[in-house]
């Protein structure tokens, strides 16, 4: 049995990893020292937010069934320093061009690695978006007006859903290509 009570233990801190996930695009927190302790939100306070409130209630259900709570574990503590070999040809790459963007070789590796590093989250990003657009393409492709513009040629009556059966208009598909564009053409 636990000799903690629930209020110490809710003031712990326990490591939060919160990662982004691109399938159901939400963030996720989670609690690595208590296992299944997560929750999703629509933004990382979101989900920070969530995941407190889910951590209090794991501590209670916990603490309720008499089970071990796990201490929090320790983050790691990084230097910041590392030590890379690369070939000397690299070495003299990464310099000429470290000089050419007026920086020292260590800012100019520690900005190629950062840029990486959010490269894949952006690559990420805009996978997402090319979906969305191409979802909308095909939407537009196939008649659906998402933004409620009528598009020339066509009667109003018809988008709008009160055009009788026997009435026929052709239509021609023209985009706006602005939004001024678009007022105009209602």
């Amino acid at each position: 049995m636990n000799t903690d009570s629930l209020d110490d233990l809710k003031a712990l801190h326990y490591p939060v990893k919160i990662e982004y996930d691109d399938e159901d695009a939400l963030f996720v927190a989670e609690f690595p020292d208590l296992p299944g302790c997560s929750a999703p939100g629509s933004t990382v306070t979101e989900a920070y937010e969530g995941a407190q409130r889910a951590k209090g209630e794991w501590l209670r259900v916990t603490l309720e069934q008499g089970l071990p709570v796990p201490k929090p574990s320790k983050a790691r503590d990084y230097s910041g320093r590392i030590l890379v070999r690369l070939p000397a040809s690299l070495h003299a790459t990464l310099a000429d061009r470290a000089g050419i963007n007026g920086a020292s070789l260590n800012q100019y590796i520690v900005h190629l690695l950062s840029a990486s590093a959010m490269g894949e989250q952006v690559n990420s990003k805009l996978d997402a978006v090319t979906a969305h657009l191409q979802e909308i393409e095909c939407r537009m492709a196939s008649g659906f007006n998402l933004v409620g513009i009528p598009w020339r040629g066509t009667d109003r009556s018809e988008i709008y859903g009160h055009a009788q059966p026997h009435q026929t208009t052709a239509v021609q598909w023209t985009f706006p290509n602005s939004a001024r564009e678009a007022a105009r053409l209602t």
